[in-house]
């Protein structure tokens, strides 16, 4: 079982549990609580049916509260994933088959693939592909009455008890790095679902993960924890990093069904006013050379929420979503700046290579040598890349560092006394000029011997 699929269980243990241990609970609650969390069928990570026991229930809430969500990863040597007496493609086939006509048998289904020659005949055995199926409740009456429920209209009781999330690809700003040419802007928001509130809106020129994630960081450091955060199932929302995200603050994560926009109604009213209110002046403002730049669109649009929208009396409650929230009592659950920073940290799996080095967004990163050739988890701000937090077996290590490259013509260093010793003092003489010196006192001493012999041979011939 790899990391991802560790994870995933967790996620849905806490999803299991999350309405338990994001809110406190009254005397009694609890129990009632679990007994109907219990009573239903859930769809698994590995796509089938599962039922968890009120036992299995308590020891999940345990875990959370005395070690967090990591303390609802499954340990590596858990139960390995089921179906591997089938091939993947082959049950993805018949399970597509089933569901394409519920009511086909399991022999029938069988028939289907052995003359479509996805299986050689005789070698499918209906007991096991009837286990399969079942255990994916791909079952006729599974199938036929797999109707969702009446939708009622919902209104949370009090502030930060729910917050929905939505993106609005709202409109073209001038592109920052081609001239001529425009950008979407993604206006990104969490809303309060009791006062209407928006806890933080901002543009942004990516519908990616991190932008919603920094959105949500925003919203928490300015009005704390919510209890339930309800987003749609759009790529954005369903990431296991989000999920673990809320698992670490203690937030329970639903979406909405698919197909089924009913809920979400507050979003899209509150984008319809955008889309009436704030949109057309936004694009006269840019006709104007005044709004050129993402930061100029999010400071025009921070003054439109703040005086347009939150002091704007709602047609619902008949107050202004600013008064609504502020004014209810229910206490607000905080988290210190420097945690909440460790909470948002995204999670990636790297290999360390023979010399410890790792790769991260494209640049490479030193590890403890006693990790290299082995496989360790990661924790960054893909925002920022000065802190990156390095785990090995559930124990953080020393923190990954820049590689620095190093000039194998220099394998040793002097010491830092002899680099920073002075030079020695000069003497001002030369061994080969005092040479040169000698020679010219020689051959003077020379040419006045042989000038003082030559005038007394000349004297004595007088």
């Amino acid at each position: 079982m790899n990391d991802q699929e560790r994870q995933a269980i967790a996620n849905f243990r806490y999803g299991l549990i999350a309405p338990i241990v994001s809110r406190k609970l009254e005397a009694g609650e609890q129990m009632a609580l679990m007994r109907e969390i219990a009573s239903h069928v859930y769809k698994a990570t590995d796509g089938g049916e599962k039922r968890v026991s009120l036992r299995t229930l308590e020891r999940y809430v345990h875990d959370y509260r005395t070690g967090g969500w990591e303390a609802l990863l499954p340990s590596v040597r858990a139960d390995k994933l089921q179906a591997r007496e089938i091939p993947k493609d082959v049950l993805t086939k018949a399970i597509a088959l089933k569901q394409e006509q519920p009511g086909r048998s399991v022999r029938q289904l069988i028939a289907i693939l052995e003359l479509a020659r996805f299986v050689e005949p005789g070698t499918l055995k209906e007991s096991t592909l009837s286990k399969q199926l079942r255990h994916r409740g791909m079952t006729r009456k599974a199938l036929l009455n797999s109707s969702w429920s009446e939708f009622r209209r919902f209104e949370a009781t009090h502030r930060n008890a729910l917050w929905q999330g939505d993106v609005q690809h709202t409109l073209h700003l001038p592109h920052p790095d081609k001239p001529g040419k425009k950008a979407l802007a993604y206006l990104v928001i969490f809303i309060d679902d009791y006062s209407r509130y928006v806890l933080h809106g901002q543009f942004y020129f990516e519908e990616r993960v991190a932008r919603l994630e920094d959105c949500m960081k925003k919203a928490i450091l300015k009005h704390g924890i919510p209890e339930t955060i309800y987003v749609d199932n759009g790529a954005i929302y369903s990431s296991h990093h989000f999920e673990r995200i809320c698992g670490r603050l203690g937030t329970e994560l639903r979406h909405s069904r698919p197909g089924r926009p009913q809920g979400r109604g507050k979003q899209e009213k509150f984008f319809r006013f955008v889309d009436q209110s704030f949109v057309p002046e936004a694009y006269g403002l840019i006709e104007q050379g005044k709004i050129q730049t993402l930061a100029d669109l999010n400071r025009f649009f921070s003054a439109w929420l703040e005086i347009a929208y939150h002091q704007k009396i709602h047609n619902s409650f008949k107050q202004r979503p600013v008064d609504r929230y502020q004014k209810d009592d229910h206490p607000i659950r905080t988290i210190p700046p420097h945690e909440l920073a460790l909470v948002f940290l995204l999670e990636e799996t790297r290999k360390a290579d023979k010399t410890g080095c790792i790769s991260l967004l494209g640049q490479p990163f030193e590890v403890e040598t006693k990790l290299a050739r082995t496989s360790v988890q990661v924790r960054f701000d893909p925002h920022d890349l000065s802190l990156i937090q390095v785990w090995s077996d559930g124990i953080r290590c020393e923190d990954a560092k820049p590689l620095k490259l190093r000039d194998p013509k220099r394998n040793t260093k002097k010491p830092e006394t002899e680099r920073a010793a002075p030079p020695p003092p000069q003497t001002g003489l030369n061994y080969v000029e005092l040479l040169v010196e000698e020679q010219r006192r020689q051959h003077r001493e020379a040419q006045g011997a042989a000038l003082s012999l030559a005038m007394k041979v000349g004297n004595g011939h007088d």
